[in-house]
């Protein structure tokens, strides 16, 4: 391979653009971090009962993840260990797993239940249940999202995934549910995608619509294998960028309203998304009875009073944040390879990159929204998928258009001529610099 593509990037500030682009790059990744990292792959939800089963394809492996009649989860190969058959497509509710090809049976932990006409392999090697069991996966929990590995002596979840819970657990994610899930078919690779929620610095030049509520000033930082970037706030929300030249309000009560508003632009027609409708609605109906003359921290405060206190009537959840800790956990962490979490006060965005099994110029793009819902009040949500993301743009919310209208582009630039390295911002981008290390870290670690 180019040594272009073996560079390792953690003591440099440039990244290859072959590593978008070289179908050879993307095996290594298919063997190395595909097959080793742990992976996101449904939400608690998903399995509310026995019996209840999702799927999760990635490089080429499918995997069943099962909810067992004891309540735990267990994940497996999904596979026919006879001729090889996938056993399921899409989720569903079972009471055992059937292979639709010769009719062999499972039950739900995985142990064979049936092999019809058994005694035709009477005396026959590999045929023992031990040998004939579904092929089991590692799974991991946390915050209500269940994670997979591929790879049987795999590092331990709990090691891996910090130190994402002592910063986020705080927020709650395990009480909060899916408010909806759109999967886009991209044309660029899917590190193109998910760098895309790793950094504010692009705001003035694709959200340029948020610059009069939002001083995006901020940096990026590593956390173990996984990455975060935070908002500086020197400026309160609802200031001017500092970029516009736009002098700052003299009564913050409209000023955070119009802050609020900015919300319905990653939410759906419902007005959901990032944040609940109910919150945005109790916020800037405090802050209208608010008197004048009061500063910005006094209206966050009774907006935010006014959101938990909506939250409670429903008999739902409100994670209540001091600004110390807020400053602290930032506004999005990607959680190693392909999570990222973009965070409201009582909901997250939550977006999934995944690779194309053969070309690195494709990927699809989970973009999804998870809300402390009241209760009762958590909608059925089905997944929808969008092969022609064009055709379906106005069912994606205003902001992520802006940001998945960007990545073909950036796709197509990849392939110039022009360039052959990429230049991150060393402040406000340090996690995607970051992120590529630990993607060198992987590949370089012998199995």
């Amino acid at each position: 391979m180019d040594n272009k593509i073996n560079a390792n990037v953690s003591d440099q500030f440039t990244i290859a653009t072959d590593r978008y682009t070289s179908k050879d790059f993307a095996e290594k990744e298919q063997q190395l971090l595909w097959k080793r990292a742990w992976l996101w792959a449904c939400r608690e939800e998903e399995l509310p009962n026995a019996g209840d089963v999702v799927t999760f394809d990635i490089v080429g492996q499918s995997v069943l993840l099962i909810r067992q009649k004891d309540m735990s989860v267990k994940a497996f190969h999904n596979v026919c260990p006879h001729r090889g058959r996938q056993l399921l497509q899409d989720s569903a509710h079972l009471s055992h797993v059937s292979c639709p090809f010769h009719s062999w049976q499972w039950n739900l932990d995985g142990s064979i239940k049936r092999v019809l006409d058994r005694e035709d392999w009477q005396g026959c090697e590999h045929m023992q249940d031990a040998d004939l069991k579904l092929k089991e996966v590692h799974v991991g929990f946390w915050g209500g999202f269940i994670f997979i590995n591929l790879d049987e002596g795999c590092q331990p979840f709990e090691d891996f995934i910090k130190p994402v819970p002592e910063y986020l657990n705080v927020l709650g994610f395990e009480n909060m549910q899916y408010c909806w899930h759109k999967t886009v078919v991209l044309n660029c690779n899917w590190k193109v995608a998910q760098e895309a929620f790793m950094e504010s610095y692009h705001v003035m030049g694709v959200h340029p619509q948020f610059l009069p509520y939002v001083d995006e000033s901020n940096f990026s930082q590593s956390q173990g294998i996984h990455g975060h970037h935070v908002y500086t706030w020197e400026r309160p929300p609802g200031s001017p960028s500092r970029r516009t030249g736009r002098d700052m309000p003299e009564d913050y009560r409209s000023a955070i309203i119009n802050f609020f508003k900015t919300f319905d632009q990653v939410a759906d027609k419902t007005r959901n998304g990032q944040q609940s409708k109910r919150s945005m609605d109790a916020g800037i109906k405090a802050i209208e009875g608010l008197p004048a003359g009061l500063d910005h921290m006094e209206i966050m405060m009774a907006a935010v009073t006014s959101m938990y206190e909506a939250a409670q009537a429903e008999g739902g959840f409100f994670p209540l944040v001091d600004p110390e800790t807020a400053a602290k956990i930032g506004v999005d962490w990607n959680v190693f390879p392909n999570m990222s979490l973009v965070f409201g006060y009582d909901g997250t965005l939550v977006m999934r990159a995944r690779p194309h099994d053969s070309d690195p110029n494709y990927c699809t793009l989970d973009l999804c929204a998870i809300i402390a819902w009241g209760k009762g009040k958590a909608p059925k949500v089905e997944k929808e998928r969008y092969e022609n993301w064009r055709a379906n743009s106005d069912d994606i919310p205003m902001l992520l258009l802006q940001d998945v209208k960007n990545m073909e582009e950036v796709q197509k630039g990849m392939h110039s001529d022009g360039i052959d390295i990429l230049r991150p911002n060393p402040v406000q981008e340090q996690q995607i610099i970051h992120f590529h290390s630990v993607i060198d870290s992987y590949l370089s670690a012998e199995k």
